[in-house]
């Protein structure tokens, strides 16, 4: 038998739950809290296989309730069964110790399967939280740099140190109309109206790139 505890502060959800795992063979549910601190007190009184939890709750709540859990010796498996899907939250209960992310509005069958799944080391996500996770982490991801040519680059490094065209030139043994022309393909490339936010937008990028590189380093 896979011993579960029902924690939800909405008492008709929490007896729907136990009645749900009441249905099946192989599930017991062995008690049920309203919060996060009488959770707390069941799993060391119980010692459940399975922690069937909700996110929102008054006083302590899932996510705090996740971290004092995984503070134990020999933790309860943590199946997180809430209305939220929202990405940060997601990550929230993930990073914090959480086995598996259900939605409330699952079907029955696919909760008792959630909880058989996390028992046996799996790691059961619903469909709409897994959407929600892609979608964050898309937005998040930064553009890609603009590809510039080599030469290119060695004006946009004398623009960042404050060179004007005629000095770049110099720098370079190139004519001052080619440094034009290569400041202007410049803008265009980085998406910037001036020499100004040209010069910024290297030095943001310079310094990320040392940054990169010094963690990088061995020993580092």
């Amino acid at each position: 038998m896979i011993r579960v505890l029902v924690v939800d502060d909405h008492a008709v959800v929490r007896t729907g739950l136990v009645h749900l795992l009441d249905t099946t063979d192989d599930l017991e549910c062995v008690g049920g809290a309203p919060d996060g601190d009488r959770a707390l007190e069941l799993v060391a009184e119980c010692s459940p296989d399975v922690v069937l939890l909700d996110l929102s709750m008054p006083g302590t709540d899932g996510v705090a309730v996740i971290e004092a859990l995984r503070t134990m010796a020999e933790p309860p498996r943590i199946l997180v069964l809430t209305s939220f899907s929202d990405a940060a939250l997601v990550l929230d209960a993930v990073s914090a110790g959480a086995d598996g992310y259900l939605l409330k509005q699952s079907e029955a069958e696919e909760i008792l399967d959630g909880v058989r799944t996390v028992a046996s080391g799996g790691a059961p996500v619903d469909p709409a939280v897994a959407r929600s996770l892609l979608r964050d982490m898309r937005d998040r991801r930064p553009a890609p740099a603009p590809v510039l040519t080599d030469r290119e680059a060695e004006v946009l490094d004398l623009l960042r140190l404050g060179y004007p065209n005629k000095t770049i030139a110099r720098r370079l043994r190139i004519s001052e109309r080619t440094v034009k022309v290569h400041v202007t393909h410049i803008f265009q490339r980085l998406g910037v109206a001036d020499r100004t936010q040209a010069a910024l937008w290297a030095e943001r990028h310079t310094r990320r790139a040392e940054d990169e590189a010094s963690r990088d380093q061995p020993g580092r």
